[in-house]
């Protein structure tokens, strides 16, 4: 699987039938055979559709089982294997505290989900890892700021729509915070 030919379709918001595509190759044996970092990237892709799939288009409306499908099982495996990690902690804590229907499979509430979001967001806080720092917006320094940008280079190629999305989060809290 060609997940930067993933990435682009998704950046460029294009040709959403060959995403479809793309979706539709995706099992969960498949998820068990990836790295760390590109189930990270392909959980980010099925989240992204599922939380903008009306700003994207409509076509993607047919996909959005797929998405969430693909969504939880990457969790889940991501969860068996990485549960103690702070990039998983951080990175699925985000997911899913800002959009917490999207796990509804696993935690059967709403606030169950969003409170099980934070509460990954707050364990990898207390193990003082940047991402996390910054998306709680304790501590917003420019110093933690940038060395957050560098974390996220170090798991996301630069040109990735997930690092992308990262630092316009990233930015925003430094425009919003006026540094």
């Amino acid at each position: 699987m060609d997940l930067d030919k993933l990435d682009r379709i998704i950046k460029n918001e294009e040709n959403w039938d060959e995403f479809i595509e793309f979706l539709n190759t995706i099992n969960e044996d498949y998820l068990k055979t990836v790295g760390k970092y590109d189930l990270f990237r392909i959980s980010f892709y099925a989240w992204y559709v599922l939380a903008e799939w009306g700003i994207l288009s409509p076509k993607l409306e047919k996909c959005l089982e797929q998405a969430e499908n693909i969504l939880i099982d990457a969790f889940k495996i991501a969860t068996e294997k990485y549960s103690n990690d702070e990039d998983y902690l951080w990175f699925y804590g985000y997911l899913i505290s800002v959009f917490p229907e999207h796990f509804l499979s696993i935690y059967s509430d709403y606030l169950k989900a969003e409170n099980a979001g934070k509460q990954m967001l707050n364990v990898a806080l207390q193990m003082q890892y940047t991402l996390a720092i910054i998306f709680n917006e304790k501590f917003l320094e420019k110093n933690v700021l940038e060395s957050g940008k560098k974390d996220l280079e170090n798991m996301f190629d630069k040109s990735t729509e997930v690092y992308d999305y990262f630092i316009r989060m990233i930015e925003l809290m430094l425009t919003t915070n006026n540094f």
